[in-house]
């Protein structure tokens, strides 16, 4: 697994950085997983720009006479460039005032006309030079042609030719490209031939109406504040995208700002590699601890991407954490599925486990078996007595053999369970029932938990059956606060306890003077929930009359108070519980089948205590916790002898009587350990006189602990070999029955399909043991009577069965016994 971790963040990694750069090279996302730097060192040109526009808003009238004169002004003030808006000469004002604003710009020598690509700037004023005035903003970054087509001609950028006459060089074209004179760094293009920019902190501007101000005063000192060694630009409205970005290349070419790509390559090496650390971190540590480095990362990668910016680096952010977010997920996809199929692996290995465990098991049996029988010999025999001895003492090194192999296996099988518990996906059933109280680890009541939790979401009836004390309130409150009612009322009703007179004003309620006593409106039971769930517990008990009127209601969604002559909607959950066989009742016409499968949508059997042996451990744990709290006890705990003791009782009363018995115990015993004695359980009655008895008893508890002998032995508070021996009896039994067909013995013994397999090689180890004590006799009655010397232990009832088999066995010729089959796998 760890080998494999560096190669699966590897694949994750790439995966989520080439999605992330490809859904920008696509278009789909902002292009600012670029990254562009600064074209060449920054010059110190602060303040090297004005721009000169009208205010939004506010018109100024602004002929060719007031034009010339401003061009003219701005001119002798110092102004090392004037970029002149195309647009300020159609401002009108007669031949005469035009005549004025040529010679103006003529004499001005200074002047770049910034023109529209379609107009024609041959008959325009004689301007030294003439750009276009093109500028696209971008999401992040905006671009400017350099040059653009008119007819035959390209038309330079207006900036560009403004940079180029403010710093006395000259443009020199290259196809799309440009330097500012021979030997001067190329100027940066894409592949669009268009310059990038930088986002700026803003030029500087003045409005049209105060500069035109101070030409009206002649104030020449703030004229040469204004325009002294400064590109001006005049606008012939606010300031505007197109002209503006004009602005803001000038100022980046003379600056030094204008911005060229890093080379691509760069850029997908940090985010692959970005992407490839994240998917390691989700891979390799605990969620929360990725998800903290995670989000550390993508607030150092913000801070990195701010101080490029400072130092003239533009990478803006959506590459990165977008990699970073794909990536997470990925692995977090990933790892479920690894999960997933991790946990299939260890359910198989388990299955062979407990294939293994039940071969090493029954080898034990049989050895401890032979181990008895060859004591036996050994007594009897006098002549052979050295050699029956070493054969003893090969037995009994065989049998320690086997059973440190079958102590390993448990080992291992615990080791597995833990793992596959590990690698279980959070949300399962022992999450679920832990979150809601309901203390277990028996496999059937996690099923319920299960089915319960995915019942909740919806308004699904759910009904709960069971004995007393099983925890049907407990599950029908876990419905509830599962379900997407948990904020509203749970309303628990005992349909038994409601005297039969005041069924419809309890359910119902009343209204005031509907019966002698009712001095007020009164919510029933069902309005108290609305919205929320109803808990109706012994529904069973339910009269015939009183049933038909919740069947109403329950159809309805309706009722009437009592005295009350407009009706009252609600709108409930309706989970019941009963401890009686509704099934029956409807047979024998004492429950209503109409109200039966309406309560029906979900039926949740709660199994009893005594079904489910090995939570006692975990109750009473609770239970004693919070009995400690209540006797003002520091704690109290049990013995190994209390649990076993505890193990072993029935308890009819169920979860209800272990805690009366625990929460006695802890109040009057004068330790802190609690022995059996402090329990004060009842004597266990005698043994059943019916054979029939035992041996559904003793099947039952096979079944309750997955025929485990050692835990079944442990439960019964036997020794494993006279479990060993009752199950053997009735597998010859269930072997006769069946004809010798092993797999549907096994079925009938198991109860369960998923114990099928382990009772089928238990069997088939049984059988074959049987064919070979008895394959060195001739005679099918010399083999019986040894069968009844060699298993001595069998209990009689079964002794025909197993005289059947060899019967059997001698008629069909006595084919040599097949060994057990054993799993692909192997032992361990």
């Amino acid at each position: 697994m760890a080998r494999a971790l560096p190669f699966r963040a590897a694949v994750v990694g790439v995966a989520a950085g080439l999605a992330a750069l490809g859904l920008q090279l696509a278009g789909v996302a902002p292009l600012d997983g670029w990254a562009y730097a600064r074209w060449r060192r920054p010059a110190p040109a602060s303040g090297s720009l004005v721009v000169v526009a009208r205010e939004a808003g506010v018109p100024h009238s602004i002929d060719a006479g007031a034009l010339a004169r401003l061009v003219g002004r701005l001119s002798r003030a110092g102004a090392a460039v004037i970029v002149l808006d195309g647009a300020l000469l159609a401002s009108g004002g007669g031949p005469a005032a035009e005549a004025l604003l040529r010679h103006a710009i003529a004499q001005a020598d200074s002047v770049v006309l910034a023109v529209a690509p379609e107009s024609s700037p041959e008959d325009g004023p004689p301007a030294r030079a003439v750009g276009h005035a093109l500028g696209l903003p971008g999401r992040g970054l905006a671009t400017v042609p350099l040059f653009t087509g008119a007819g035959d001609r390209r038309i330079p950028a207006a900036g560009l030719v403004a940079a180029a006459m403010a710093m006395n060089a000259q443009v020199v074209t290259a196809g799309d490209t440009a330097t500012l004179g021979p030997g001067a760094p190329r100027i940066p293009v894409d592949r669009d031939g268009r310059v990038r920019l930088s986002p700026s902190d803003g030029l500087r501007t003045i409005p049209l109406g105060a500069v035109l101000a101070l030409v009206e005063r002649n104030d020449a000192e703030r004229l040469q504040d204004v325009a002294r060694g400064k590109i001006v630009v005049m606008l012939a409205g606010p300031v505007a995208e197109g002209l503006a970005l004009q602005a803001e290349l000038a100022n980046a070419l003379v600056t030094g700002t204008v911005l060229r790509a890093i080379p691509p390559v760069w850029t997908w090496a940090a985010v692959l590699a970005l992407a490839v650390g994240v998917a390691w971190l989700w891979l390799a540590r605990r969620w929360w601890v990725a998800l903290g480095i995670t989000a550390g990362l993508a607030l150092g990668v913000a801070g990195l991407v701010a101080a490029l910016l400072r130092l003239g680096t533009v990478s803006l952010l959506t590459a990165p954490l977008g990699a970073m977010v794909v990536a997470s997920l990925g692995a977090v996809a990933w790892r479920q599925l690894g999960a997933r199929r991790r946990l299939r692996d260890l359910e198989g290995q388990v299955r062979s486990m407990r294939e293994a465990l039940v071969r090493r098991e029954s080898a034990v049996e049989i050895l401890e078996e032979d181990l008895d029988a060859a004591r036996a010999a050994v007594e009897r025999s006098t002549g052979a007595e050295r050699e029956l001895v070493r054969a003893a003492e090969a037995l009994r090194t065989q049998l320690a053999e086997a059973r440190a192999q079958e102590a390993e296996t448990r080992r291992r099988l615990e080791t597995l369970a833990r793992e596959s518990q590990a690698v279980a996906p959070a949300g399962q059933a022992d999450a679920v029932a832990a979150a809601v109280g309901i203390v277990t680890r028996d496999p059937a009541m996690l099923v319920l938990v299960r089915d319960l939790e995915r019942a909740a979401r919806s308004s699904l009836p759910i009904l709960i059956t069971g004995e007393p004390g099983t925890g049907k309130e407990l599950f029908a409150r876990a419905a509830h606060g599962l379900s997407a009612r948990a904020a509203q009322p749970f309303v628990a009703v005992n349909m038994a306890a409601i005297p039969p007179d005041l069924f419809e004003s309890e359910l119902f309620g009343h209204v005031r003077g509907s019966f002698t006593g009712a001095v007020s409106d009164r919510k029933g039971w069902l309005e108290q929930a609305d919205r929320g769930t109803i808990f109706l517990d012994e529904i069973g008990d339910l009269r015939a009359d009183h049933q038909s009127k919740l069947l109403r209601v329950l159809q309805e969604k309706s009722f009437y108070r009592v005295g009350a002559t407009r009706p009252t909607r609600v709108d409930v959950r309706v989970v019941a519980a009963t401890n009686r066989d509704l099934e029956r009742g409807v047979a024998e016409g004492w429950f209503r089948e109409d109200l039966y499968f309406r309560l029906k949508g979900l039926v949740l059997q709660l199994p009893p205590l005594r079904a489910r042996r090995e939570d006692i451990r975990l109750l009473a744990e609770r239970i004693l916790d919070e009995a400690a709290v209540e006797a003002r006890r520091r704690s109290v705990t049990l013995s190994e002898a209390a649990l076993a003791a505890l193990e072993r009782h029935d308890w009819p009363g169920n979860v209800r009587e272990l805690q009366n018995c625990l929460r006695q115990a802890a109040a009057l015993a004068d330790t802190d350990v609690l022995g059996v004695a402090d329990l004060r359980l009842p004597l266990p009655r005698a043994a059943a006189a019916e054979p029939g008895d035992a041996e559904a008893a003793v099947l039952a508890a096979l079944r309750r602990q997955s025929f485990d002998m050692q835990a079944t032995a442990r439960a019964l508070g036997w020794d494993r070999s006279t479990v060993t021996q009752h199950l053997k009896g009735l597998g010859f039994r269930a072997l006769v029955e069946t004809g010798g067909d092993t797999g549907r013995a096994a079925g009938a013994l198991a109860g369960d399909a998923a114990l099928v397999d382990t009772v089928a090689v238990k069997l088939r180890e049984y059988h074959a043991h049987l064919l070979r004590t008895v394959q060195a006799f001739d005679s099918a009655d010399a083999a019986v009577a040894a069968c009844r010397r060699r298993f001595k232990n069998l209990p009689e009832r079964y002794f025909r069965s197993l005289e059947s088999l060899v019967r059997r066995h001698f008629e069909m010729g006595r084919p040599t016994p097949t060994p057990p089959a054993r799993s692909r796998g192997g032992d361990p």
